[in-house]
């Protein structure tokens, strides 16, 4: 799999990228593990892939 990083989060995850995309965006794909999914995180130091965190649920205020 391929996906291409956008400031260090997977945005387009393909199987192939060539014939698919503009060559001009041809640079921005790296391999990446299958399970990695649009949205994920990338760290380039440590070459590693992470799923976004869970947003954390806002308490609802209760009106009484």
């Amino acid at each position: 799999m391929y996906c291409r990083l956008v400031d260090g989060k997977a945005a387009d995850v393909v199987g192939n990228y060539v014939g698919v995309f503009h060559p001009a965006l041809h640079s921005e794909f790296v391999e990446c593990p299958d399970e990695v999914q649009a949205g994920w995180l990338y760290d380039a130091d440590k070459d590693t892939w992470s799923a976004p965190p869970e947003p954390e649920e806002e308490e609802e205020e209760s009106s009484e």
